[in-house]
């Protein structure tokens, strides 16, 4: 009964966490520099000329529901990424409310369906039950965090309609930001995917100093291009693409985020790209080639997340 009344009062406190932090959210100053928390990449699927709904736009049925899946998703122990999707799946699925109906046996915030072996009538109507589901089957998708919102989500729904999570996208961003108070920019999952997907094809390659590809690389210009592949213009050498982005706590790092090594007098002397799992792809030194390695190591600085508009000038080296 003790260990029931603390985990309310968790929630409770969550939820009145949620709800003061909404208020003022919408116009936080967010990273270094001003970059706000809510600013998207360039490409997003959700057009700056498009109003988009607020955190404030949620009540308190929906905000108390989001609050329940992230710390959920907490306690599992997950990175951020895995409740903005499982926030998206809500809103989609049933507009962040705990219905008790929907399609044929459909239930609950992800419409789950008993005859499908989700659970019980009963769990699935459990918030925290159904956020437990969800999450389980997500960390079961192979890779799960390198891919696409959109994918990601279709993986553990089966929906007629896979594309239409990715408008919630950007919402669920702001809500879990409000929340945790990561407040960093959001990158469309299909733009990670892109700068994933372009570095992964350069392994094996040469290491080059000074070199941007195609057939060599230095570990700054591996991952310039790499974003340049995605329509996102970074700096050029590792210095200065520390100073560029803001920084992500450790153990909030997600794929596309670059993760610094062996700090110098005018920066970072290493960058290489997260792809999950511990693991980044870098182009190391002139003894070996493009490749993927564990950056959880001694010279470990920390990580940034890129987030520049397209048309921003790349820096000379």
């Amino acid at each position: 009964m003790k260990i029931a009344a603390v985990g309310a009062a968790l929630l409770l406190l969550l939820v009145m966490a949620f709800v003061s932090a909404t208020a003022g959210v919408l116009t936080s100053s967010g990273g270094p520099g001003g970059t706000g928390c809510l600013v998207a990449a360039a490409g997003s699927q959700a057009s700056a000329m498009t109003p988009q709904p607020a955190v404030t736009d949620l009540d308190a049925e929906q905000r108390g529901n989001a609050a329940v899946i992230i710390e959920t998703g907490l306690q599992l122990g997950l990175p951020t990424r895995a409740a903005v999707i499982a926030i998206a799946t809500a809103l989609q699925e049933s507009g962040l409310r705990n219905l008790p109906h929907g399609h044929l046996d459909s239930l609950g915030l992800f419409q789950q369906r008993p005859s499908q072996g989700w659970g019980s009538r009963a769990q699935i109507l459990t918030p925290q039950y159904a956020a437990r589901q969800f999450y389980d089957r997500l960390v079961k998708v192979r890779r799960w965090e390198r891919f696409p919102l959109t994918k990601a989500a279709q993986a553990v729904q089966r929906s007629a309609f896979p594309n239409a999570y990715a408008t919630w996208e950007a919402l669920a961003q702001r809500t879990v930001d409000a929340l945790t108070g990561s407040c960093v920019p959001v990158i469309p999952g299909e733009q990670v995917a892109a700068v994933i997907a372009y570095a992964q094809a350069q392994l094996g390659k040469p290491y080059l100093w000074g070199a941007e590809g195609p057939n060599s690389f230095d570990c700054s210009g591996l991952t310039m291009r790499a974003f340049q592949a995605a329509g996102i213009t970074i700096p050029r050498v590792a210095a200065d693409q520390w100073r560029h982005g803001p920084p992500i706590q450790r153990g909030q790092e997600q794929p596309g985020d670059l993760a610094f090594f062996n700090m110098q007098a005018d920066g970072p002397g290493h960058v290489g790209l997260v792809i999950g799992g511990g693991e980044m792809i870098h182009a190391p030194n002139r003894r070996e080639v493009v490749k993927i390695s564990t950056y959880q190591r001694g010279d470990l600085i920390g990580f940034t997340r890129p987030a520049a508009p397209a048309n921003a000038g790349p820096h000379a080296r």
